[in-house]
């Protein structure tokens, strides 16, 4: 999940004195636009600037090596290549296979043309079933946005992380869809206390680009080249990474999620003709529609809200930079909606 830009300053004053606020948008757009990939694999030019955001990373992180990349596209490729690899330096070349759980959204690119990457259900008994003396590893994002806003259970995480031990295999994480601090904690899967071997910070969360982060051990198994990135972009992202691992960040996330999230609770419980369920955390909330979520985004967007639309959940996914009276602000557009779709009284 991905961070805006702030909102509009509000417009001047009408002639009733009354303040038109400009149209609130929590549709998580990105804040800044995603690097174009280098072509082809080059030397890494010794960067300061990179350096230090990949220590930065580390720094707030589980890992002992970052590597900043192009995109997301580029570190699935990177991870196929750094897993094979150190499998390879262990003396275990025949340990090439990927399973991916990917729920019910699609494979990645990169992974769909992999005849040894597999997709996987969330059950960790299939799982182990399918774990042989060729799987190298197991790839899972925590956060999921394809169907809705779904967060694996810690539960399933562990025991991911269980299996991955006990059979030698790599344990990768996918935080794009999370949001660089998003949900409250820098990574996503800080809530579960399961901590990855491999971790994919994609630009979809915000960035301008993306990163790698992995422990001592994979990184034996990083390739000698790695593409660049420009310095537009290295420059894009040391601000957001100073932002989100500012001290007090995470505590201003969190409170500011716990508003959003009481606020759309109370409307989920009073109309649940409406509303069937509320999913999410931080700053990533979605109400699960009982009704065609699309009226209820296209009512919202009339009355000044943007929303994102996830199957049938209407998802509020405002800037990081949001305030409480706009959050205040969006809640009573929402509550205004509702109300016009009260049934007729009998």
């Amino acid at each position: 999940m991905s961070q805006s830009t702030s909102q509009p300053a509000p417009e001047p004053p009408g002639e009733s004195g009354e303040t038109h606020l400009a149209p609130l948008d929590f549709s998580g757009a990105c804040l800044v636009a995603t690097a174009e990939p280098a072509q082809g694999p080059l030397e890494p030019a010794p960067n300061p600037d990179a350096a230090a955001l990949a220590d930065l990373l580390v720094a707030h992180s589980f890992g002992d090596t970052a590597v900043l990349l192009p995109s997301a596209a580029t570190v699935r490729r990177v991870i196929l290549d750094t897993v094979r690899a150190q499998h390879r330096i262990a003396g275990r070349p025949k340990r090439r296979e990927l399973l991916v759980c990917a729920g019910d959204g699609p494979l990645a690119l990169e992974f769909a043309g992999d005849a040894e990457v597999s997709r996987m259900p969330d059950e960790i008994g299939a799982i182990r079933a399918a774990i042989g003396p060729k799987t190298a590893g197991l790839f899972v994002a925590p956060v999921r946005l394809a169907a809705g806003i779904e967060m694996l259970p810690g539960s399933f995480l562990a025991e991911l992380r269980e299996a991955a031990d006990e059979y030698g295999l790599a344990l990768i994480f996918d935080e794009t869809d999370a949001g660089l601090g998003r949900t409250g904690m820098a990574f996503a899967h800080e809530w579960t206390g399961v901590t990855p071997d491999l971790m994919l910070v994609g630009e979809g969360a915000g960035l301008p680009l993306a990163a790698l982060v992995l422990t001592a051990k994979w990184a034996r198994g990083l390739p000698g080249t790695l593409p660049v990135v420009g310095e537009e972009a290295l420059a894009d992202e040391a601000g957001i990474l100073e932002t989100a691992f500012a001290p007090g960040f995470e505590g201003r996330i969190q409170g500011l999620g716990w508003l959003l999230e009481d606020r759309l609770a109370t409307l989920r419980y009073r109309r649940a003709d409406l509303f069937s369920g509320l999913v999410g955390t931080g700053l990533a909330q979605g109400l699960v529609c009982a009704v065609p979520a699309e009226d209820l985004a296209a009512r919202l967007a009339g009355a000044g809200l943007v929303v994102s639309l996830l199957g049938n959940v209407l998802a509020f996914v405002p800037p990081l930079t949001v305030m409480e009276a706009e959050i205040s602000a969006a809640a009573d557009i929402l509550e205004r909606v509702a109300a016009e779709l009260e049934p007729a009284a009998p």
